[in-house]
């Protein structure tokens, strides 16, 4: 199947490079996760990405095994692979170190925070220094937002957290992930409250987004919403076929396949 308009996937985890499933504990969600296609060189990636019309995407570092593997990615496809890392945040200045020397070394222009990892909101002093530092670095920071699919507290993850974030930093571009469910609402109203906030539409299979997360897409937040899978939660074909039946507005599919991401990420990436 062909897809119309090319696509930034803006986030893709680099558990697939793991032994097993790379499912992180969320095989009880998807259960076909041991059946996504395998890859072990760069090229493999852009060759998978091509097949669904994605030209570019966002890669995050999960654990430090995988780094140099995209830092090599990034390296063979500099305007294709933007490397991401998870960060935590509770390891202080060792860790904003760490940030600084992944930058350097593997070209990482994002941070990649789960509040769920930590059972600590958003809103905690412990992320403010790393929030700084983005800031500094011209880096986004993305941040899981909705129920997490590992078994752990949710409440971490409410959407409203960030809304008391992006008055805090105004400079921030903040890149919610995950869909924010079941806080769908307060999406909406912390995206459209304030210029900094994005949300990468990822984990959630697109057929599963509630009606006005998608008619949000299609009006006030055509400029703000972003294609994105992270795979191997979501297969790349999977996630492009059901976009398609969700009938976006022409005038919205190329924000939201492409040009949101350029603008959250700051980023002028080759989609040829």
């Amino acid at each position: 199947m062909s897809f119309e308009h090319r696509a930034i996937d803006t986030l893709i985890n680099s558990s697939f490079l793991s032994a097993g499933d790379g499912g992180g504990g969320l095989t009880y969600l998807f259960k076909d996760m041991a059946n996504r296609p395998k890859i072990e060189a760069p090229s493999d990636l852009i060759e998978h990405l091509n097949s669904c019309n994605i030209g570019a995407a966002v890669v995050s570092i999960m654990e430090s095994g995988h780094a140099e593997w995209v830092a090599q990615a990034h390296e063979e496809y500099p305007a294709k692979i933007l490397p991401a890392m998870i960060v935590d945040p509770t390891k202080g200045i060792d860790e904003i170190r760490r940030v600084r020397q992944y930058a350097e070394e593997c070209g990482v222009r994002c941070l990649r925070i789960p509040p769920f990892r930590y059972t600590l909101p958003p809103t905690d002093r412990v992320y403010w220094p790393f929030y700084v530092l983005a800031i500094e670095m011209n880096m986004a920071v993305s941040m899981n937002a909705g129920m997490p699919g590992p078994r752990r507290p949710g409440w971490v993850q409410n959407p409203i957290h960030y809304d008391e974030v992006a008055f805090h930093f105004p400079e921030l571009r903040l890149v919610m992930t995950h869909c924010g469910q079941p806080w769908t609402e307060e999406v909406i109203s912390t995206i459209t409250h304030w210029d900094n906030v994005y949300m990468s539409c990822t984990a959630v299979a697109p057929k599963y987004w509630p009606e006005n997360f998608v008619h949000f897409i299609n009006t006030r937040g055509r400029e703000k919403m972003m294609f994105g899978t992270e795979f191997p939660t979501i297969d790349w074909q999977r996630g492009r076929e059901e976009v398609d039946g969700l009938s976006l507005r022409d005038n919205v599919a190329p924000l939201f396949f492409s040009e949101n991401a350029k603008r959250a990420f700051d980023w002028d990436p080759d989609l040829s």
